[in-house]
């Protein structure tokens, strides 16, 4: 049974989501006859709701992952921690839900949402157009961090990734390099797809061609990483990969056919986090997961004190960090060594 939502409770009494988000959350702007009204038909209509309490108002933010991007540890997982740290300092209370393949393709709503105790939603990592406009429809103020989406006017968070890999693939061209590929399957997020867009820039304004031979996805259509990557049998002067994570099981692959790392290839990542038994020091683009958090904490703020207001998409910048991963193909030598 498909699960009531604002917008069905506003289309039935001819009003806005936005006055049904008003009602329902115990804010001014509506009057007392018209909040009872639509108090009552949300009951009716089988809306689950219960009434705000006074400590509570704009404290409550549900926070939403896919369950194939949540793992510990993960860069996910890191990104969550810095959330939770600044919406404390913010004074509000981050409430966490791991939303299955089965629930977001059904669009079944969170806990926090059908029992209208969130105030706000962030959504973390990467959902589905259909998902996030019915996370839209429950009228609560919605923020997207690390990934952006076609269609929904909403607020949107993420990192550099087209200026990042641009300065990698830069990076590599001024030193020799113009044989390289990249790896990630760039449909599978779209902070990947502006990766792979700096990665494309930097090659275009070289004039290069990109070998689709040397475009290598790290995960199956569904977004989940394959045990090895597959490289192929003619191999690039070097890789830019989607995140540290791959970098290193690039660098893996080629050292199972008896080559090194940077002497035959070279390897550069993004992200700046690596774990477990994969990681090696990488040339990377560091993203600045704290200033993200403190961003999008800010315009939940917004969000809830203002209202509704046009939609903004902040693009939050990182560094570049160089280590042993790189071949100078001009003098011969490794760069970045201590």
């Amino acid at each position: 049974m498909k699960n009531v939502t604002m917008r069905d409770i506003g289309a039935a009494l001819g009003v806005s989501t936005v006055t049904i988000s008003k009602a329902l959350s115990g804010k001014e702007g509506v009057s007392d006859a018209v909040r009872e009204k639509i108090i009552e038909t949300a009951k009716q209509m089988g809306y689950h709701y219960s009434a705000p309490q006074a400590d509570d108002t704009g404290r409550i933010i549900g926070i939403l992952i896919a369950d194939r991007f949540f793992s510990a540890p993960s860069f996910y997982f890191s990104m969550y921690r810095e959330l939770l740290r600044e919406l404390a300092e913010a004074g509000m209370l981050g409430v966490l839900e791991v939303v299955s393949d089965a629930d977001e393709a059904g669009l079944v709503m969170p806990v926090s949402a059908t029992i209208q105790r969130a105030s706000a939603f962030v959504l973390l990592g990467q959902f589905s157009t259909d998902y996030v406009s019915a996370i839209l429809d429950t009228g609560l103020p919605s923020v997207l961090l690390d990934f952006t989406c076609d269609g929904p006017d909403v607020d949107a968070v993420v990192s550099d990734g087209q200026t990042g890999c641009f300065m990698l693939t830069r990076y590599l061209l001024e030193h020799g390099h113009r044989n390289i590929g990249f790896v990630g399957r760039v449909n599978r997020t779209t902070s990947i797809m502006d990766r792979y867009s700096g990665f494309l820039r930097a090659m275009l304004l070289e004039k290069l061609d990109v070998n689709p031979k040397w475009v290598v996805p790290d995960s199956d259509i569904e977004g989940r990483y394959f045990e090895a990557v597959a490289l192929p049998d003619e191999l690039p002067t070097a890789f830019v990969c989607n995140n540290d994570m791959v970098a290193c099981r690039v660098a893996e692959a080629v050292e199972a056919r008896g080559l090194r790392v940077p002497e035959d290839v070279s390897v550069v990542g993004f992200d700046d986090f690596v774990y477990g038994k994969h990681a090696r020091p990488v040339t990377t683009y560091a993203v600045d997961q704290q200033r993200m958090a403190q961003v999008t904490v800010r315009r939940l703020r917004n969000r809830v004190r203002e209202g509704m207001e046009g939609p903004l998409r902040t693009s939050v910048g990182g560094w570049f960090v160089e280590r042993d991963s790189v071949m100078d193909l001009n003098t011969g030598e490794r760069l970045g060594r201590k």
